[in-house]
């Protein structure tokens, strides 16, 4: 099974071929290769693409899925509907753990079902692989620099054992990139240095994870879980920004651009973690402090800066791809 539309010609690897469900789409895929005088060879919804101008042309085929891509749920109905019916889950959870007793009878279970509310800090550290990725060519380099990101959800564990528990839930989770473009032309006389200082990337994440816990004494523990997620996207980033220069110096008005896209219909993250707990009883909550780390097991996004100017007219752009990691600090409401 193929996750993207493109792959090594099997009879001759000295192309690549990109292949398209929709005439329209193939079409509009055909004129941007024209526009940008990349060579190619088309049968019916399937394109022929040299090894040597393979970059370019994923390029075009990046920014047509992301203009084409639809939303993870199109209807607005249903995405406000299922963000209702979460809402109101979350909330008869949190009612129900909260309500220890049903018509004046305690209910209580040594094993069983369990509900936490957590919140996450990803911070950039690069010791965990969250780090800054940089991409570039003979006249223009991007730095893309992780910062400061949040996650919020709720997590829902069955124990079958004393210290063993396997759970999933769902996670909203935001990403957050401050771009770094440097702009260097020798022949033009061109230099320049620009910043986006934030774009937002939103994801969804349903983990699946195993935990076990080492008791220390009177319902504290230790704790280290261990497992794999799917994550979704529901669309692609963009940011745009201007910079007002003086023409005729080494640094024109320009523009700069910075995109972020999905490279498939979900990633598939490892994911570990490992913190202490106070465990819940009776009617009061415990908590959980610790550290987790994920990252994706392939390239999942796509990225792009584009960096122009009109006088002089120039224009550079240039492309990469990026494993997801995220590590930082986790807290979380453990409810029985």
């Amino acid at each position: 099974m193929r996750w993207t539309n493109y792959f090594l010609h099997p009879a001759d690897n000295r192309y690549y071929v990109f292949t398209f469900n929709e005439e329209e789409h193939a079409n509009r895929f055909e004129k941007s290769l024209m526009d940008d005088e990349i060579p190619y060879e088309r049968n019916e919804f399937k394109f022929g693409i040299p090894r040597t101008h393979f970059n370019e042309a994923l390029r075009h085929n990046h920014l047509l899925h992301a203009d084409i891509r639809k939303p993870f749920i199109e209807n607005k109905g249903l995405r406000w509907t299922m963000l209702i019916v979460t809402g109101a889950t979350l909330l008869l959870a949190l009612i129900g753990a909260f309500s220890t007793r049903a018509y004046g009878q305690q209910i209580e279970s040594k094993y069983g079902w369990e509900l936490a509310v957590q919140g996450r800090a990803s911070m950039p550290f690069a010791f965990a692989g969250v780090e800054p990725h940089v991409i570039s060519n003979d006249t223009l380099t991007s730095s893309w620099n992780p910062l400061l990101s949040q996650s919020f959800g709720v997590r829902i564990n069955n124990r079958f054992k004393e210290s063993w528990t396997i759970g999933t839930g769902i996670m909203w989770i935001r990403r957050n990139y401050m771009v770094e473009m440097n702009y260097s032309n020798d022949d033009s006389n061109i230099y320049t240095t620009d910043t986006i200082n934030l774009l937002r990337a939103m994801s969804y994440r349903i983990p699946i994870i195993a935990e076990t816990r080492v008791e220390l004494g009177k319902g504290y523990f230790i704790t280290a879980a261990g497992g794999v997620g799917v994550e979704f996207s529901p669309s692609d980033a963009f940011v745009n920004d201007f910079t007002q220069g003086v023409n005729g110096t080494s640094e024109p008005s320009r523009d700069y651009e910075a995109y972020l896209g999905r490279m498939g219909w979900a990633a598939f993250p490892f994911m570990a973690e490992m913190g202490f707990e106070k465990e819940p009883k009776g009617e009061n909550p415990g908590f959980y402090v610790g550290f987790f780390w994920s990252r994706s097991i392939t390239d999942d996004y796509w990225i792009e800066s584009v960096w122009k100017s009109s006088a002089p007219l120039e224009q550079d752009r240039i492309q990469g791809a990026v494993s997801s990691t995220l590590a930082g600090i986790e807290i979380r409401i453990l409810l029985k």
